[in-house]
This record gives C-alpha cells, sequence and structure tokens, in this order.
C-alpha cells in the first residue's frame, strides 16, 4: 500500500478552482500524463458518477475507474477505483476557502496493481508525490495567470 498527499495554496476564490479541477475536458492541461479522461454520465458529476483515465506513469499505460463516493461542490470529492482498475486506490480532494485564495488537498492511498505491482513501493511513492506536486503547480500557475 502506499500513500502520499500534497497541498498548494492559490490565489483564486474556491469556486473557481472547484470549477476548474472539476471541468474534466481541462485535466489534461494540468496533468500533462492524462491520455484519455470521460465522466460516466455525462453532465453534473456527483455521489456515484464514475470517470475513466487513460494516464502514462513511468513509462507504462494505466487505466483507472472511479467513482464518486463523496461529492460537495467547493469543498470535498472523495473516490475510489472500481473492479476493472489497474490500481486499487482511494483518493480525496478538498478545497478550503481563505478569505481570496483557496487551498488544495489531494490525499491518496493505492494498492499498485498491474505492470506496477514489480516497482517498488518506495520509488511509487516518490514519482507519485512528484506528479501531484507539479500537478497542483499547474492549476496554481493556470488560474493565477
Amino acid at each position: 500500500m502506499i500513500q502520499y498527499e500534497d497541498s498548494i495554496i492559490i490565489l483564486r476564490r474556491v469556486e473557481d478552482v472547484f470549477e476548474y479541477m472539476q471541468d474534466i475536458g481541462r485535466e489534461h492541461e494540468w496533468q500533462p500524463n492524462l491520455r484519455e479522461a470521460e465522466q460516466i454520465p455525462e453532465g453534473e458529476p456527483g455521489v456515484g458518477t464514475k470517470r475513466r483515465y487513460v494516464n502514462q506513469f513511468m513509462g507504462k499505460r494505466i487505466e483507472n475507474v472511479y467513482v464518486y463516493t463523496v461529492y460537495e461542490p467547493n469543498s470535498r470529492v472523495a473516490y475510489r477505483s472500481t473492479g476493472e482498475s489497474d490500481t486499487q486506490a482511494a483518493g480525496e480532494v478538498t478545497w478550503e476557502a481563505m478569505e481570496d485564495r483557496t487551498k488544495v488537498t489531494i490525499a491518496v492511498e493505492a494498492q499498485p496493481g498491474g505492470q506496477l505491482k514489480f516497482i517498488p513501493n518506495s520509488v511509487l511513492v516518490a514519482v507519485a508525490r512528484k506528479e501531484l506536486s507539479q500537478a497542483l503547480a499547474r492549476v496554481k500557475e493556470r488560474l493565477e495567470a
């Protein structure tokens, strides 16, 4: 099992940050390893909504399907992977309003599967933390520009 978490403060209102980060059509802007993304069903997400992602991670194609278990606009989203996923994972994203800025925290707990189960957990955590930190920095850069 691996666990990692990161936070960042963005100089934008919580509503703006939440809307940007939850727009599946824009996720590739801040997640450069994202190759495909779709939401099932389309439309406004909520508890039970699924999102399918195909990523490139450490040179490997990884496909995961997540289902929202919590969906609180402008506050918190929690999700877990479904059985057809390459990695069994659960995560939570929180958005905390701080006057004219927003603190975003992403926490993930995963049990690597497929091709990733042969890579030492310490290596997976180091790479995942770096990618998460870079992704949050991209959100900040795009929203503060």
